[in-house]
């Protein structure tokens, strides 16, 4: 919930607050005055409350336009306090007035501020010449100082909201600039590295020619791969629009079909992937990146000798977590101990920095299953 919150623009979380604070307390408002016998007030407050909240729902499952969401939101309440004013006969409901302007003045922009609180003035300008003329012995239109008073109070909300409107939106320009420039300049050092790592494994493929030794060029391929796999994450990561995580399931299906065109050549491999929703920082896609280039590699050469097959990779959110499944439909280990290798090793240290549970099933191909308690979802996709 929290991680959700610090996504959403400032304003935004003003316009929520302001829309659940103003039905949620004219609905208490409503009950009160039902129980009161205040039949009026109460009927009042049902149609606002009505209102405000159908605006709610539209601008947060259709519509989606907080402009327009935050002036309706501006004259349901100006709207209320107006008819609360006249109606009472400018008794205490007559404070409110003064607290209108402050919505406008946060949510709205510089030209509907100038706009819809002109109007605004104008309109009270006339409710209170209504009230000047019906209302002939009230305190406060009548007597100077009590006038004077709420006008001043009136100027003194203005110039907060004038103050406040332009230091927010000042600091958030500020920032959205020095945000803009950070993301380049990240973006350059993620796509620097990338280019890198793609530099370097070009090189392990020109030592490849200097010698003829099926195990030295077998040796190079696999580190290739496992260089263009970490490659592949800052890639990816360099063409999101958040720099702090990266799609699971992108990243998946851009390795494995990367692996499986480098690899299996004329090999008819089908290829599964099912990975529910999730975002991870590019230290954790990396380590996961490890462990599908070694399993899928091991297969591709190894499991099918009639090279058909099939390869599944899987994702899924249990209640104690995430489980990660990789499997093929193969021929498995020709007995139940397992060669532990540079590759395997790899996995080991993989699973362990992930904080993984692994579990092998050598039935009916090769089954790994990595239970990773620990694996939070960022939630922040490309």
């Amino acid at each position: 919930m929290l991680k959700k919150i610090k996504n959403i623009h400032y304003k935004e979380l003003f316009l929520y607050g302001y829309y659940i604070t103003f039905i949620a307390l004219t609905s208490i408002a409503m009950v009160i005055d039902f129980f009161i016998d205040n039949h009026k007030d109460a009927v009042v407050d049902f149609i606002s409350v009505s209102i405000a909240s159908l605006s709610f729902y539209n601008y947060l499952f259709k519509l989606k336009n907080f402009e327009l969401a935050s002036i309706a939101l501006f004259w349901i309440t100006a709207g209320v306090v107006f008819i609360f004013v006249i109606q009472n006969e400018f008794d205490i409901s007559i404070i409110f007035t003064l607290l209108i302007p402050l919505v406008g003045f946060i949510l709205l922009s510089t030209q509907k501020i100038i706009f819809h609180i002109g109007i605004y003035f104008v309109l009270l300008a006339l409710i209170f010449s209504y009230g000047y003329i019906l209302f002939e012995h009230h305190p406060l239109l009548h007597e100077a100082k009590h006038m004077s008073a709420y006008i001043i109070a009136m100027l003194f909300v203005i110039a907060f909201g004038i103050i406040y409107h332009i230091a927010i939106e000042q600091s958030y320009r500020e920032l959205e600039i020095a945000n803009r420039q950070k993301t380049f300049l990240l973006k350059e050092i993620h796509h620097r590295v990338k280019n890198n790592l793609n530099i370097i494994a070009s090189i392990l493929g020109i030592q490849k020619l200097e010698s003829n030794s099926a195990e030295v060029h077998q040796l190079i391929d696999q580190n290739r791969l496992r260089l263009e796999s970490m490659a592949m994450a800052h890639e990816i990561l360099y063409q999101c629009d958040s720099l702090a995580n990266i799609d699971f399931k992108t990243y998946v299906e851009k390795l494995s079909t990367h692996i499986l065109k480098t690899e299996s050549q004329d090999d008819e491999i089908k290829l599964v992937i099912q990975i529910v929703p999730l975002s991870l920082n590019i230290e954790t896609m990396i380590q996961f990146g490890m462990i599908i280039n070694e399993l899928m590699t091991n297969s591709i050469k190894y499991a099918f000798p009639n090279h058909h097959g099939e390869i599944t990779i899987s994702l899924i959110k249990e209640e104690e977590g995430y489980t990660f499944s990789y499997s093929d439909n193969g021929e498995g280990f020709a007995s139940d101990s397992i060669e532990k290798g540079f590759g395997y090793s790899l996995i080991e240290m993989s699973i362990e920095q992930l904080d993984g549970e692994l579990t092998i099933i050598n039935k009916n191909g090769l089954h790994y299953t990595i239970l990773l308690k620990g694996l939070q979802n960022e939630n922040l996709n490309c």
